[in-house]
């Protein structure tokens, strides 16, 4: 399965870098006991043994504490994640969409919104089974994920074939190069589908002032379903 894409700045996963930033206070857990007795007695323990034994207790405390948190956030993480293709799903799009136009507005800097969606995809489910379609999607997941800049940009299945790009400091030019490495990495039709060439549509909508996230959603819709009609227009 494709790796999840990053949903926040500077992490790989959802919750990591809360996880990692708590990570590093949980482990003063292992000093608890020792400072317990300080607070209680004024003084540290003045054995080695005793001492040795309260930092193992606030180890073990701060081992056990660590792991349900791991726990917690691999459930987040799973919440999260489109099982079939380890992109983000729809609820992380709707989620990440609002933080990344309000993040955009006050740093001044451009935000792109790419809508994907695969042309001819229920004729490769009516033809050679829904098994060729997953693994369709699949492959552009692979593309999206190895394309984008990882931690920086986000990759969503935000429909059965529909995906969903989220760009931060990338202006309109910039989301449509990327469009093109993913068509180019794609070579759908070579992998998976014997049918004919199979490619994508994709509409590009770059966060424009006072602009809110749906507005912004529906322009990128839009200008996809633009592409796919003139796609599908005969020459």
């Amino acid at each position: 399965m494709t790796a999840p894409l990053s949903s926040v700045p500077k992490s790989g996963r959802p919750g990591l870098y809360a996880e990692r930033a708590g990570l590093r206070w949980m482990y003063l857990l292992a000093l608890i006991p020792v400072l317990t007795d300080l607070i209680e007695t004024g003084r540290l323990p003045s054995a080695p043994r005793e001492f040795v034994t309260e930092v193992v207790v606030g180890l073990v405390i701060a081992l056990l504490v660590h792991k349900v948190r791991q726990e917690h956030f691999a459930v987040l993480a799973m919440a999260r994640c489109d099982a079939l293709t380890g992109l983000w799903n729809r609820g992380a799009f709707e989620e990440t969409l609002e933080d990344d136009c309000v993040r955009a507005r006050r740093a001044n800097q451009p935000l792109s919104l790419v809508y994907i969606d695969l042309d001819n995809f229920k004729q490769v489910n009516d033809l050679a089974g829904h098994g060729a379609g997953d693994r369709v999607l699949q492959q552009l997941a692979a593309a999206i994920h190895h394309v984008v800049r990882a931690r920086v940009d986000r990759g969503f299945r935000v429909g059965g074939d529909e995906f969903a790009l989220l760009l931060p400091g990338s202006p309109a030019p910039q989301a449509e190069a990327v469009v093109a490495r993913i068509a180019a990495h794609c070579a759908l039709s070579d992998r998976v589908w014997v049918g004919g060439p199979l490619g994508i549509s994709a509409g590009i909508a770059q966060l424009e002032p006072g602009e809110t996230a749906n507005a912004l959603v529906r322009r990128a819709d839009n200008a996809m379903y633009r592409k796919k009609q003139t796609r599908r227009a005969p020459a």
